[in-house]
């Protein structure tokens, strides 16, 4: 940005490239030029908004587009008059003006910064243009056609083109309003084509009227110039049979009238606009918008409970509590079709069939499927839409979606619900508070189309991995499933029923012999993966289907993949499960914990060293899990006269507390008793038996409290090769819904107090 003394002048314009003369009658001008002069300095001239505000001189009356110029030369005539030539230079935009001295001003000056994206376009446009004015003004023809079309550079053309034009006063303070090349380039055209038109108008009109008619028939012959004007303008605006279309395609919406009327009236915009003007294509965008909705358009449900439940079944291994919910939810659509829908969230974790359950959902009740990724959606115009009054402007996902189902009554998939952010721009889940409330979104209104759309209809259903970042007020509106971990034994049944045979056909493999012994799947799953659900494990069949599909090419035949070959095809075994100590040990102990990807083990580990009471704790702890170990240490120091443990051991002797694995970040109050039994056999030198796992929050008195990822846990256990897993007593209704699969092998002892850990747990 840039300080330049500033002159203002007024009834011109002046163009980078023009010359303006000053002489002396204007004193004050001429000593802000001459100082330029002799400095070498650059000037802005910049005129008045209106040839008649010489009274007040700011920038409120001032037009904002000026140009930067050069004193070119200064000359003192014979009779003593001073005549300076100030030559215009480039463009520059005005940021503020000040008034230094009597009628002596500066300004802050912004140059224009030009980006030469559709330059080359432009000019080409600019070119044809040209050639078409040259054929009604020969003046332009002959003196500046070839000169102009020799040009590469726009700004250049620009500046040619301006001069060539020979533009009036009027028009010369419309070009100069334009912000950049590309629009001063569009009203140059514009001007040019009016000519054109122009000519080829007057040239029509004399054609088909008389000249000779007398004095007394001009009325006529001004309604008939009239009439042939309005008939030329409609065949070039390019929009008559278009906007028959629109009118046509108005008849048969279905839409209440005052819409309609809204409608009409943009049609009739479209008629005034200007051809291909910006204008006249955001009118076009809009309407085809609103005339692509499927207003009034429904699928027809299937209303087959019994082949609900079929698809599921066929479409989906285990999962019985989910499906029996699904079913009971499309039940009572059946019997109360006019009732609200509830909106179901599916909340698991990654790979679990939470995508592929809503797409059966949608074939068991026949109708059109539609995906919504939510995952890192920041600015709420993605769902509400944006306002037609911005460039660009479309609308939101909800619209967009059912525009491409084409039917008012699809199933919507919400996908990753809880991946939404918030930032400057809105809340996302706000927004998506009133498109999920059967109460309001009978109604919902998108902002550019402006119209109510009844979402009451659209059956949805929401994904997500985790409850946590879903806000309070969104989560009351969905009804929760929740879909758990797979076991292996239900890994090992899905890929032989579904994985096996799709990654076969998507390997090209159906008509090779290819086979997996019911083995090879099991180490597949048990070495080579780990996850909650089975995204991975089709990873690792895919891996093979792969390498079979070369050797297919190369010449062999068939194929059956054995627990063997499994290390052939994917070389050595990428997962370690972590194995429970094979003796008992002083402060060791085995814990379990929930992760995003299914349960896991644990092993918390406590020293005793001489000091002055401090705690430490390391292994890459959160706050919550910080907490449980101060209670831990608190609780055991409450507990000290049972264990025999002297008064002032906790003034003499620090406590180190250890969670292995330091670079994963461990979270949650459930490794509370973990932690109380690890320190208190530390402490009194008590064995902790090796094959015993247990889980649950501690509180002061010593309770145990309930934790949730029960069955995650205890699979994690049954692997690591636990046989005894303490489980706080409150939690003895989940395991009951637990499958036999999971709890067989394993000795649940159910606790309410620490002591019952203890009494489990410490070898006597």
């Amino acid at each position: 940005m840039n300080r330049l003394k500033t002159i203002l002048i007024k009834g011109q314009v002046i163009f980078p490239g023009e010359v303006i003369g000053f002489s002396a009658d204007d004193r004050e001008k001429l000593k802000v030029q001459l100082e330029a002069y002799d400095n070498d300095e650059e000037l802005f001239l910049l005129r008045f908004k209106s040839d008649d505000d010489n009274e007040r001189k700011d920038s409120a009356y001032t037009e904002t587009n000026g140009v930067i110029a050069k004193v070119e030369s200064v000359n003192e005539k014979d009779n003593g008059v001073t005549e300076v030539l100030v030559r215009a230079v480039r463009r520059g935009k005005l940021k503020s003006m000040d008034c230094i001295a009597p009628n002596e001003y500066e300004a802050d000056v912004e140059e224009y910064v030009e980006s030469e994206e559709g330059f080359d376009r432009m000019i080409r446009s600019l070119h044809l243009t040209m050639r078409g004015y040259s054929d009604v003004n020969e003046r332009f023809r002959k003196n500046f056609l070839n000169d102009l079309l020799a040009v590469k550079s726009l700004p250049e053309l620009l500046d040619g083109l301006r001069l060539a034009l020979n533009l009036n006063y009027e028009k010369r303070k419309i070009i100069n309003a334009a912000k950049t090349p590309i629009e001063e380039s569009m009203l140059l055209m514009e001007i040019m084509s009016e000519a054109i038109d122009r000519k080829e108008i007057s040239d029509r009109i004399k054609s088909e009227v008389d000249k000779d008619i007398s004095k007394n028939q001009r009325d006529y012959i001004l309604r008939e110039h009239l009439k042939v004007i309005q008939n030329e303008m409609a065949k070039n605006s390019g929009y008559e049979n278009i906007t028959d279309e629109y009118e046509e395609k108005l008849e048969n919406i279905k839409l209440p009238e005052e819409y309609k009327e809204k409608l009409k009236k943009d049609i009739l915009r479209l008629n005034t606009s200007a051809n291909n003007g910006p204008e006249g294509n955001v009118i076009r965008t809009y309407l085809d918008t609103v005339f692509e909705m499927p207003f009034g358009k429904e699928s027809e449900d299937i209303n087959d409970i019994l082949r609900a439940k079929k698809i599921l079944d066929e479409d989906h291994y285990g999962l019985e509590k989910v499906k029996d919910r699904i079913l009971e939810y499309l039940s009572v659509r059946i019997l109360n079709p006019d009732g609200n829908s509830p909106i179901l969230c599916l909340v698991g974790p990654p790979g679990t069939g939470k995508t592929s359950i809503a797409k059966s959902v949608a074939k068991a009740l026949g109708r059109k499927y539609v995906r919504i990724s939510l995952g890192g959606v920041g600015d709420e115009a993605e769902i509400r839409g944006h306002r037609r009054t911005y460039v660009g402007a479309m609308p939101g996902r909800i619209v967009e979606a059912i525009k491409n189902a084409k039917v008012e009554n699809p199933l919507l998939l919400l996908d990753e619900i809880d991946k939404t952010s918030r930032d400057y721009k809105g809340d996302v889940s706000s927004a998506l508070l009133e498109v999920l409330d059967g109460e309001q979104n009978k109604t919902f209104r998108d902002r550019y189309l402006e119209i109510p759309l009844d979402l009451s209809k659209v059956l949805f259903i929401a994904t997500a991995n985790t409850l946590d970042t879903i806000p309070r007020p969104l989560l009351d509106r969905m009804d929760i499933i929740e879909i758990s971990s797979y076991t292996e034994n239900e890994k090992f049944h899905i890929a032989k029923k579904y994985l096996v045979p799709k990654e076969i056909e998507a390997n090209g493999l159906k008509d090779v012999q290819i086979s997996f012994s019911d083995k090879a799947i099991r180490k597949i799953i048990h070495n080579y993966t780990r996850e909650a659900g089975v995204r991975n494990l089709s990873r690792r069949i895919g891996d093979i289907c792969r390498k079979c599909a070369r050797e297919s090419l190369e010449g062999k035949k068939s194929f059956k993949i054995s627990e063997k070959s499994v290390f052939k095809y994917l070389g050595k075994e990428k997962v370690r499960y972590d194995e429970v100590e094979k003796e008992p040990k002083v402060g060791v102990v085995t814990g379990l914990a929930w992760t995003s990807v299914g349960g896991d083990t644990l092993s918390i580990e406590v020293n005793i060293m001489s000091g002055k009471g401090t705690l430490t704790l390391t292994g890459n702890m959160g706050d919550v899990m910080k907490e449980s170990a101060g209670i831990a240490k608190s609780l055991v120091r409450s507990m000290a006269k049972e264990y025999a443990i002297e008064d002032d051991f906790f003034e003499k002797n620090d406590i180190h507390l250890h969670i292995p694995e330091g670079a994963v970040p461990k979270d949650g109050p459930s490794a509370g008793v973990t932690m109380t039994t690890a320190i208190i056999s530390a402490i009194t030198g008590k064995k902790v038996r090796a094959d015993v796992a247990m889980t649950g929050e501690i509180t002061l008195r010593g309770r145990v409290l309930p934790i949730g990822g029960l069955k995650e846990k205890l699979l994690a256990a049954k692997l690591a090769g636990v046989k005894t897993v303490c489980v706080p007593k409150e939690n003895e209704a989940d395991i009951a819904e637990l499958s036999n699969e999971i709890t067989d092998g394993l000795k649940i002892v159910y606790v309410s107090d620490i002591r019952e850990v203890l009494d489990v747990a410490l070898v006597k």
